[in-house]
């Protein structure tokens, strides 16, 4: 094994080990809360559940900080903190 193979795995375990201490949150106030919200769809583990139009709420236990919902968002009101 070279010293690069061991370097890449160390580095993937810290990004895991750094997942762990985040949490997908809510931002309501960047939310405008009128419509379906686009980041429910694309929730691979349906951690996401919006009620009507309002702000959408987090199932920690499901959610796996995939981060896809971020990034899919277009008004930032979801963030991993």
């Amino acid at each position: 094994m070279s010293i690069f193979g061991s370097f890449k795995r160390e580095a993937n375990e810290t990004v895991l080990q750094d997942k762990k201490n985040l949490s997908l949150m809510v931002k309501k106030s960047k939310c405008p809360q009128n419509h379906p919200c686009p980041s429910v769809r694309v929730c691979p583990v349906g951690a996401l559940v919006q009620r009507g139009y309002d702000a959408p709420s987090v199932d920690e236990e499901k959610c796996i900080k995939c981060g896809k919902c971020v990034r899919f968002c277009p008004m930032k009101a979801l963030v991993m903190e």
